[in-house]
């Protein structure tokens, strides 16, 4: 596997509605795991596995915007 970026995938004009979609998916998925790591019936091990679960959602939305926006940057 390259760790080198395909940038080319992150470039497109206009609405995409896959990217969307994933967006939108990718943030209920991460409300619904930092609503089941504040259910009062978890045990400390089990709320910082659903927790760790919730940022890890967060980070990996993060990341995917950051290569969007760093893709629109570096256009060619």
């Amino acid at each position: 596997m390259s760790d080198e970026v395909n940038w080319t995938a992150f470039q497109w004009e206009g609405r995409n509605e896959l990217w969307d979609e994933v967006l939108k998916q990718l943030a209920f998925i991460q409300e619904v795991e930092c609503d089941t790591a504040l259910a009062a019936d978890l045990t400390n091990e089990q709320r910082q596995y659903q927790a760790g679960k919730a940022a890890s959602l967060a980070e990996f939305r993060s990341h995917l915007k950051f290569l969007r926006e760093q893709a629109i940057l570096n256009r060619k």
